[in-house]
């Protein structure tokens, strides 16, 4: 819905940090709980970002999907407030 939303992503990563890529979703998301494997996609837009990802709280915990938005008018401001104060 993303796409069709927004159009194609700008970046879109999944990468395994073991010697095998797994073959199965089931093998995928062991490596997610394990914290061998980042999973992300960014959508660009006029307002700021929009990111969705794989992640987990730990090995005992559920995965979960966050849905991030960074705001760009508000991330400037604060960042030239942040300036002022170096």
């Amino acid at each position: 819905m993303l796409t069709v939303k927004y159009g194609k992503p700008s970046e879109v990563v999944e990468k395994f940090d073991s010697r095998v890529e797994p073959r199965d979703d089931i093998s995928k998301m062991l490596e997610v709980k394990m914290d061998g494997c980042k999973y992300h996609t960014t959508y660009d837009t006029e307002k700021g970002s929009i990111q969705l990802s794989i992640d987990h709280g730990g090995i005992m915990t559920s995965s979960y999907v966050p849905l991030s938005y960074f705001d760009n008018i508000n991330g400037k401001i604060i960042r030239e407030k942040a300036i002022d104060d170096l």
